[in-house]
């Protein structure tokens, strides 16, 4: 089982350690046929890259897209976070978080996911928000829907790390998922969905998409421990940047 493309890398713009260009280099070195540049967008209280920033990482992104042409495709992604169900932080055309106006977007690439960095603005966030540090539960179906909600307003085409800070009711996102055609990511940093949940998945329709989420150069292209995941649970021919599988 092969992996063709990466869609989720971070760089120095945010908690990473590389520059976009390192992250575009070892995707070449290991053979990558695409690979996207995905921070974390603004309302994450740590890492967000917002304003005249992410203007700056869109104009490197699309240098590098020119410069590699040859070698690699060179997308420009981020990474959304929920913040309400129906409202996640990504900076659309005409939004005041855009400086330079409609060339910044569309993106090429969005995924959405929870994280803890980011202040919750409604009920079902609330409730991740507490679950994530420890402190009580979410609604599993209720998360579910606010990733739907959300996913589906803002056009995202893969959720990050599904259940990593708050467990989704599967049955409800993996259904809505496959009606909405976005993909559940199998995160090979921090592999979120065991074999039975990812099985699950699969039995209402859902496909997948393998990301490394690195956060430095090396790991760019790293995706032992999602191959491994996919295969356990038997849905590799749902992976969609898998070689010899259809997307």
């Amino acid at each position: 089982m092969i992996i063709t493309a990466d869609y989720h890398t971070h760089t120095n713009y945010s908690h990473g350690k590389g520059t976009p260009e390192e992250n575009v280099l070892a995707a070449i070195e290991k053979g990558l046929r695409r690979i996207a540049i995905s921070e974390h967008a603004g309302a994450h209280l740590f890492y967000g890259v917002r304003g005249t920033r992410l203007a700056r990482l869109r104009r490197e992104v699309d240098a590098l897209a020119r410069r590699y042409a040859n070698e690699i495709e060179v997308l420009m992604g981020l990474e959304c976070n929920l913040m309400a169900a129906g409202k996640c932080d990504a900076p659309l055309p005409g939004c005041a978080d855009i400086p330079c106006g409609a060339d910044l977007a569309p993106f090429d690439v969005l995924l959405l996911g929870y994280h803890k960095g980011v202040w919750p603005e409604d009920a079902a966030t609330r409730g991740a928000f507490r679950e994530s540090f420890g402190l009580g539960h979410a609604n599993p179906v209720k998360a579910a829907e606010a990733l739907l909600e959300t996913a589906n307003r803002y056009h995202i085409g893969m959720l990050s790390h599904p259940c990593e800070y708050v467990q989704a009711d599967i049955p409800t996102l993996a259904r809505g998922a496959a009606e909405l055609g976005i993909l559940l990511e199998i995160n090979a940093s921090h592999v979120s969905l065991s074999p039975a949940q990812l099985r699950e998945a699969a039995s209402y329709g859902a496909k997948f998409v393998i990301g490394s989420d690195a956060h430095t150069p090396s790991r760019v292209g790293t995706f032992e421990r999602a191959i491994r995941a996919a295969e356990e649970a038997q849905v590799a021919h749902l992976v969609v940047n898998a070689e010899g599988f259809p997307a």
